[in-house]
């Protein structure tokens, strides 16, 4: 791992992070919804998770790390659910998603101490 790698791998992983513990939160949130209001609530989530799926592909090349297939791996499984309609069977998908981006950052956070960066 590069310099460049960890810090860009520390930024996106956090970035990662951050929009995953939003995502499990908006599943909560569906889930606790009338009948009529949540199929549009689930276009709306199904289309905020592809987005996180894309800023991984970014991720992966400019930080190239194993966990980032993981994470879409995870992602893959939690839009089937949501694709059908039921979000909050998404929570542990996106908890190990969670894992995985957590894993990124503590790496290159440990890098960048070794290298007295941070």
């Amino acid at each position: 791992m590069t310099e460049k790698e960890a810090i860009l791998g520390f930024m996106m992983g956090e970035r990662t992070k951050a929009a995953l513990i939003v995502a499990t939160q908006l599943a909560m949130v569906i889930e606790g919804l009338a009948d009529h209001e949540k199929e549009g609530a689930n276009k709306v989530f199904s289309t905020f998770l592809r987005t996180i799926y894309r800023d991984i592909g970014l991720a992966h090349k400019i930080s190239p790390q194993e966990e980032w297939a993981s994470i879409r791996q995870e992602l893959d499984r939690g839009l089937v659910m949501v694709d059908s309609r039921v979000s909050h069977g998404a929570l542990d998908n996106l908890s190990r998603a969670i894992s995985h981006a957590t894993t990124i950052s503590n790496r290159a956070m440990s890098f960048l101490k070794e290298k007295e960066l941070l």
